[in-house]
């Protein structure tokens, strides 16, 4: 079993490094060893079907659901990610986009063996589950919908510098990067809503609250309020454009630091 488990891995990785690569190549207007256009694509999905196979092998080794486990967490928010990049990249020209969503899957794989376990401390699993899931799944597709906004911001500075696009990394348009922003933040805020308040239930079921978990709430919480606005105007007030993907970055990346701190805690082994 551990064979399988170390093979899925290594492949997992390779899978993800060489999709990267070659989407860097295919942005970068090089060719990418006659490689057809689809075909970072399809290793990035190889690798997200082996990190799968992983990630339910360390599951069977350890005895717990993935849910529960800190080794598992990181995986499910990459696989989100890859299988959300999947999906909004048919049809459009996201390459760019692509080989950091294949680079950041996988960072995630490989941090998933730096960080220990810490079991559940509230009794009511089923709450914690649905918080933990919801967070898990929102969290992948908004981090995504916050990378789409960086990749908008850069190509419009390059637009309203009037450089040209002919030369340097092929970047998507800004219509298909708005449009895909839009539609993760649909998916993606309902879910983090879903998260935020069942947490708020977890946090008065638990039995000791520490001082970092109510700075990783404050900051969720912020996070979230910052993405439902964004959505909220977008939807109702027809808001687009660059300040509204400023936002959007911006409450991305506070989703990516609560994801740190927690990944900083089980590498330190701190219960706080």
């Amino acid at each position: 079993m551990n064979a399988i488990l170390w093979a899925a891995f290594l492949s997992s990785a390779a899978s993800y490094l060489l999709s990267c690569g070659f989407f860097v190549a295919q942005a970068r207007r090089k060719p990418a060893l006659h490689l057809p256009p689809q075909g970072p694509l399809r290793l990035l999905e190889l690798g997200a079907v082996l990190h799968l196979l992983y990630l339910v092998l360390l599951s069977v080794l350890d005895r717990r659901c993935p849910v529960f486990s800190m080794h598992s967490a990181l995986g499910i928010i990459s696989l989100v990610g890859v299988v959300t990049f999947a999906v909004v990249s048919r049809g459009r020209r996201l390459e760019a986009l692509g080989g950091f969503v294949s680079a950041l899957a996988a960072l995630c794989l490989v941090a998933t063996h730096l960080v220990a376990t810490r079991p559940p401390s509230t009794n009511d699993r089923w709450l914690l589950a649905i918080h933990i899931t919801s967070n898990f799944v929102g969290g992948g597709i908004l981090l995504v919908a916050g990378c789409a906004s960086a990749f908008y911001l850069w190509n419009e500075r390059r637009l309203r510098q009037r450089r040209s696009l002919g030369q340097g990394p092929k970047l998507p348009p800004l219509e298909s990067l708005d449009s895909v922003v839009h539609r993760l933040l649909w998916i993606g805020v309902p879910l983090l809503t879903v998260g935020i308040l069942s947490g708020r239930l977890v946090m008065k079921l638990t039995e000791h609250v520490s001082a970092g978990d109510r700075v990783r709430a404050l900051l969720s919480i912020g996070s979230w309020l910052l993405l439902l606005g964004v959505l909220v105007l977008r939807q109702w007030r027809g808001w687009a454009g660059r300040r509204p993907a400023y936002l959007a970055l911006a409450g991305a990346l506070g989703i990516l630091v609560v994801i740190a701190m927690y990944v900083g805690r089980a590498m330190l082994g701190a219960g706080g």
